[in-house]
């Protein structure tokens, strides 16, 4: 739901992405400087957590995240897959900001990109 908090913002490390389950729905961030990307933790290739396997899923650049299970690579930017397993595929958005209390909250409208308020 729009308004709902998911974590702190400094619970994500730089450089570095965070997966929570809230209200049984599961979510991967990441994070780099002061901006936040979040989509539906499921890998589009077998709908598997993409840290089914391990929980280091950024590209060294923090660029791509990745399937632990099979290597499918995705954009953290967009989402869109850009290798293996993940070209063709995409992972779901879920939008939201960052708060004025340093939240992470779901925002009302996809689109919305993670900005200081």
């Amino acid at each position: 739901m729009p308004g709902t908090a998911l974590c702190p913002f400094v619970d994500i490390p730089d450089g570095g992405s965070l997966c929570i389950v809230h209200d049984g729905f599961p979510i991967v961030l990441a994070r780099k400087g002061r901006s936040v990307k979040a989509y539906v933790n499921a890998c589009p290739h077998q709908y598997l957590p993409l840290n089914h396997r391990g929980e280091k899923l950024l590209s060294a650049d923090g660029s791509i995240l990745r399937c632990s299970n099979h290597g499918a690579g995705f954009s953290v930017i967009n989402g869109e897959g850009v290798e293996g397993l993940g070209i063709g595929a995409c992972l779901d958005a879920v939008p939201i900001i960052i708060s004025a209390d340093n939240q992470i909250v779901v925002a009302e409208v996809l689109g919305e990109l993670a900005a200081v308020r």
